[in-house]
């Protein structure tokens, strides 16, 4: 077990960026209606929220007034309701059918959506037209005689010049991640001035995905979660790479301020990253290929669940619906999808959260080397290999691959490991069930013996990390304010790997007792 000392040795080795955070504040309550919505607002003090005899100062002097993007800003919401019904024209089924409401989260707000009202499953609860939408296409056209795309293609080839189809998927993705950000940082630039500004007022300084991880961050936090956020963040840096293209836009706008503003590009990523639906699905944007990339007022503001009752719906004109997929009853949270519940490390490097009430988990089995095709074949999938954080239920997939790699583990098995390898996966590949069950039972103790061991292996990675972080939190936990997210992250992880401890190995850990 590691000793205090060095925890505090590496805690103040690599904590390399401090902050402040006050404590929560109780709320204020208001209720505010306009032109068929009612946005049910909970404000915090000033430190949270503008004064109320402030909201609309900012519009009142001549000199133009920027965001500020520091993480304890505040969101202010108190522009959009006049800002949606009037500029944008955004329509709701019902004055009650779409709220908002504000509530801490680690001891930062969260806005989410709500109906006060019973919606019948296919109604439009929200509407936004395309002249209201922030796209990506848009950005393209209108900065076409500064920046184009192959241009940004190009240059993100020299940055990472591997040729392999997710590499270009990525960029193609990437392309329009960056004419957002553009955009984004034009209307901050105008400050008030810009028509978005209650838009922009409205939206989340602080994060807590992977791009926003300390270094103390990381050294709580579990493996494969770690290679997640590390991948989040790479995207980012490689982002920022493109800023040199900013300088053939005039200044009109990006000025030298808005261009070496470093946390400013950083700040518009994360919008972009957390917030930004595709046009062609609703759900992981990484899926996106060919549609466009866009923001969309109000309506993300939807949060997350793994039981979705509304969807996003881009029609052929650039408008969004935002459709009940079932009746949805009154005091109900509106909720999408954003990706994969059964993989809460994924979203919570890519968002900032996970999904801590779906019971279905990634089993965190990762290859030696790589994913070959015959594990993909096999079902190596985050979506498919699965443990129940309830019953330590293991799902097929999982029993599959790790009969697979065990018998692929020269180590561990004679020399009849690699052709029986072999049998197995082409009985799988054929659908032969019952060779494959008999295989199975051949090697099931091979393959109990390689699900004890990755079990007792995360399960000892997670205590170590359980340690650093209670210390760290003990020390200064006011300056690490990602930590509880962290913390709850790895016990969801913990609980469910216990299940499948119990489930599989109680009876073992009976016999040692004894």
């Amino acid at each position: 077990m590691t000793n205090e000392n060095d925890y505090q040795n590496e805690y103040y080795e690599h904590d390399t960026a401090r902050y402040s955070y006050e404590n929560e504040h109780e709320y204020e309550h208001e209720h505010e209606h306009d032109n068929g919505y009612h946005y049910d607002y909970e404000y915090d003090d000033p430190q949270y929220g503008y004064p109320r005899d402030n909201h609309n100062h900012n519009h009142n002097h001549n000199r133009k007034h920027k965001l500020s993007i520091s993480e304890s800003a505040p969101r202010d919401l108190s522009l959009l309701p006049a800002f949606a019904t009037g500029a944008l024209s955004i329509q709701t089924l019902s004055p009650d059918s779409f709220l908002l409401r504000t509530e801490q989260i680690d001891g930062f707000p969260d806005v989410s959506a709500h109906t006060a009202s019973d919606i019948f499953a296919g109604s439009t609860v929200l509407f936004v037209p395309a002249a209201s939408v922030l796209s990506a296409y848009d950005v393209k056209y209108e900065l076409s005689s500064y920046i184009t795309v192959e241009q940004v293609q190009d240059r993100l080839l020299e940055i990472d010049f591997r040729p392999d189809p997710a590499q270009q998927k990525k960029r193609n993705l990437m392309w329009k991640q960056f004419f957002l950000v553009l955009k984004l940082l034009a209307e901050h630039q105008k400050g008030t001035d810009s028509p978005w500004y209650p838009y922009l007022a409205s939206l989340p300084r602080y994060f807590s995905n992977g791009p926003s991880m300390t270094p103390f961050c990381y050294n709580c936090i579990p493996s494969y979660l770690t290679e997640l956020c590390q991948r989040e963040r790479a995207t980012m840096n490689q982002l920022l790479l493109l800023k040199p293209l900013a300088e053939n836009l005039p200044d009109e706008w990006l000025d030298d301020e808005t261009r070496g503003n470093a946390d400013l590009w950083k700040w518009a990523y994360q919008i972009v990253l957390t917030r930004a639906v595709s046009s062609s699905h609703d759900g992981d944007d990484d899926d996106d290929e060919h549609g466009d990339l866009r923001l969309v007022p109000l309506a993300d503001m939807i949060n997350h669940s793994h039981e979705p009752n509304v969807e996003i719906l881009h029609d052929d004109y650039g408008n969004v619906h935002v459709q009940t997929l079932r009746d949805v009853p009154a005091d109900s949270p509106l909720c999408r999808s954003y990706g994969n519940p059964a993989d809460p490390s994924r979203l919570l490097a890519r968002y900032g959260f996970f999904d801590e009430d779906y019971p279905w988990s990634f089993c965190k089995l990762l290859p030696p080397n790589h994913v070959s095709d015959e594990l993909l074949d096999l079902g190596y999938d985050p979506g498919r290999l699965l443990f129940d954080k309830n019953t330590g239920e293991i799902s097929e997939e999982v029993w599959d691959v790790l009969l697979y790699l065990a018998l692929g583990d020269g180590d561990a098995c004679d020399d009849d490991g690699g052709a029986t390898q072999r049998r197995f996966y082409e009985a799988h590949v054929r659908g032969d069930y019952e060779e494959k069950a008999r295989i199975h039972g051949e090697w099931y103790a091979h393959t109990l013996a390689a699900l004890a061991e990755h079990v007792e292996k995360v399960l000892g990675e997670l205590e170590v990390l359980e340690e650093k972080g209670i210390y760290g939190g003990r020390v200064a936990g006011e300056d690490h304010p990602r930590l509880p997210l962290i913390l709850r992250h790895n016990r969801y992880v913990r609980e469910t790997f216990l299940a499948v401890k119990d489930r599989f190995f109680k009876e073992d850990e009976q016999e040692e007792e004894e």
